[in-house]
């Protein structure tokens, strides 16, 4: 990003001092290209302050946390499943009759202590928590492509699969789409007409990919609040 670039998208986001304000106004009165980006750009965050804000239905969160979360199998389950797992082993008496000799001390220590003292029971105090899962946040991608057909996101957040986010156009050229996302840092592009892959030109940050073209960076912050 030029510098020219990012007094523009500080503009945008009323950052910039008055002296850095005296700066864009010189190189706007020189520069025929910077004057139309900054219209376009002003344009763009006029229609999207315009588009309906997205409704959560109620359940959400909490369908997409079930979706997400993965099960985790209880503990007696891996134990079993690492015993029981095929290996292939060497025969040796001497260690097999060792073997079979702690594996008897160990089931007879149990025995004898289940029969002495039961298992005390936790106390409240004790109780072990589990940290809650982040809770996703809603990010609004927004692309202008005039005469596209179809346009469609493809990152980090979906496997680079286009088919699995497409954006749904909505006036003078933009496309959007509303995604939940966790928070952290994705790569992505946009893929207009499945064929051209481009990059987010609002994008604050931009990667190289390693193959001549770079990516969008989106940086996804928890909500305020919200604890990790």
């Amino acid at each position: 990003m030029t510098g020219s670039e990012l007094l523009v998208q500080r503009f945008l986001d009323q950052e910039l001092s008055a002296e850095e304000r005296m700066q864009l106004l010189v190189r706007l009165g020189r520069d025929e290209a910077l004057r139309q980006r900054l219209i376009e750009l002003e344009q763009l965050a006029l229609d999207v302050s315009r588009l309906p804000r997205p409704v959560v239905p109620d359940g959400f969160v909490a369908r997409v946390m079930a979706h997400t979360a993965a099960p985790s199998a209880p503990a007696w389950r891996r134990l079993a499943d690492a015993l029981w797992a095929p290996r292939s082993l060497e025969w040796n008496l001497a260690g097999a009759v060792a073997v079979a000799c702690l594996a008897l001390l160990v089931v007879g220590g149990v025995v004898v202590r289940g029969l002495v003292r039961p298992a005390a029971a936790p106390r409240i105090g004790e109780m072990a928590t589990t940290a809650a899962p982040p809770t996703p946040v809603l990010v609004r991608l927004v692309v202008v492509h005039p005469g596209a057909q179809t346009v469609q996101a493809a990152g980090d957040f979906n496997g680079w699969n286009p088919a699995r986010t497409p954006l749904e156009q909505v006036s003078s050229g933009a496309w959007t789409v509303t995604i939940p996302l966790e928070p952290g840092r994705y790569e992505y592009m946009f893929v207009v007409d499945g064929q051209q892959w481009i990059a987010d030109p609002f994008a604050p940050e931009q990667n190289d990919d390693g193959f001549g073209s770079r990516n969008a960076v989106l940086d996804v912050r928890p909500p305020a609040g919200a604890t990790l």
